[in-house]
């Protein structure tokens, strides 16, 4: 999907807007639809970065990750189509769905159930803000992804994207040299990447289906194909899933505000910018997450780990601006940009 041309400058620009008497053409404040898409792509960022910290509490009360996992499809699935049923209109894709979109939403639904199986998996074994960096990794393997799709080598920005948030993934992991990592991390680890690995696979190739259907059609299709594929590996393992009164409250809270709502937000940004954009806006996540993970379970990260993250998050203020404090001031203000005329 080739994103909508962008701006010269983020935030709004200044259009010629003639009235009904035909007098001379007044500047009209119109919002950018990149500025716009960012804002949409940093709201849902800030919902997913509370869903491992929220998953902590659930596990705390006894529940497994099968337990919570389910709960939270078949709690989330109503929502998503009632979501289509309100919003749904304004929202329309290139066409109806025919059946084999219904096809391929399966496929890209049972993508995205191993990413979500992954990645509570991971989140059980190991800090949360440790599981958030690996898995806020998947934009690097999007643009790989891309990049072999399309035949063509990627720009050198996001070559040095790539480069950085791997260098700060290695110092976050690996803080004291490799040999120090214990076998639960590299574990742990290990899950995380493959849910930032399927979810990238996912969201690359679903980003097409998000235009055809419309992105509203396309989160509840994805997620009923999730809840189904969860509910037929629950019917073949036979996990326990230990639910309980607190558990279930907090699986509610995830469904609702880490899961129905963000996806709509993500999706409907997806439609307006690509998952390129999309994916390495996300990134910022780990930051919220490391101050909610701090403030609500005492995780602390090392000196060495916390340059890591400031690694990482220089790697994606190098993908729209120059290393400098002032090109990543303007990467975080983008969404927030002013209504006034554009000034140059």
């Amino acid at each position: 999907m080739t994103p909508p041309p962008s701006p010269s400058e983020p935030g709004q620009q200044s259009v010629p807007a003639a009235d009904a008497n035909g007098a001379a053409p007044s500047l009209a404040p119109v919002v950018s639809p990149v500025g716009s898409a960012l804002t949409i792509v940093l709201l849902a960022t800030v919902a997913l970065a509370m869903k491992g910290l929220l998953a902590k509490f659930v596990y705390a009360t006894g529940m497994t990750v099968d337990g919570l996992l389910l709960l939270r499809f078949l709690i989330a699935m109503p929502f998503f189509w009632l979501g289509v049923v309100l919003f749904g209109k304004n929202r329309p894709g290139e066409r109806k769905m025919k059946p084999v979109d219904l096809a391929w939403g399966g496929l890209y639904g049972g993508m995205f159930f191993l990413a979500a199986l992954f990645d509570f998996t991971a989140v059980s074994l190991i800090d949360v803000t440790v599981s958030r960096i690996v898995l806020f990794t998947f934009p690097a393997i999007v643009m790989i992804l891309e990049a072999l799709h399309k035949g063509r080598f990627p720009p050198f920005r996001q070559i040095v994207c790539f480069v950085i948030t791997y260098a700060g993934l290695v110092l976050v992991l690996a803080p004291g040299g490799f040999g120090e990592v214990s076998q639960t991390l590299w574990y742990g680890a290990a899950w995380a990447f493959g849910s930032a690995l399927t979810y990238a696979i996912y969201l690359y190739f679903g980003q097409r289906m998000i235009t055809t259907v419309g992105s509203m059609h396309f989160a509840a299709l994805i997620n009923t194909a999730a809840g189904i594929c969860m509910v037929v590996y629950e019917l073949i393992v036979q996990n326990p899933l230990n639910l309980n009164m607190a558990g279930i409250m907090w699986t509610v809270g995830i469904s609702i505000f880490c899961t129905v709502i963000p996806f709509f937000l993500l999706y409907e940004g997806i439609r307006r910018v690509g998952a390129t954009q999309a994916s390495l806006i996300s990134l910022s996540g780990p930051a919220m997450t490391f101050f909610a993970a701090w403030l609500f379970l005492g995780e602390v990260l090392t000196i060495p780990q916390l340059i890591g993250f400031a690694v990482v998050t220089i790697g994606v203020a190098s993908l729209k601006n120059s290393f400098t404090l002032a090109g990543l001031g303007r990467l975080l203000a983008r969404p927030f940009a002013s209504g006034g005329p554009t000034q140059r």
